[in-house]
């Protein structure tokens, strides 16, 4: 499946991936049962995989 976007659809999203990842730190830095933890830092994993998309596909629409 093939999804066009704009360079400022893809910024969008570049920026609100960033806060989504600052606010995965903060919420492991204070949880205190391992296993959500454990949860958090493989969302964080795959919220930082989909920045690098992003990034990957800006760096093409410049």
């Amino acid at each position: 499946m093939n999804v066009e976007l704009s360079k400022e659809d893809l910024e969008l999203m570049d920026m609100l991936l960033a806060k989504e990842e600052v606010q995965t730190r903060v919420e492991i830095h204070h949880c205190k049962h391992h296993e959500y933890k454990d949860f958090l830092k493989k969302r964080e994993k795959h919220v930082g995989d989909l920045q690098a998309s992003v990034k990957n596909a800006l760096a093409a629409v410049k």
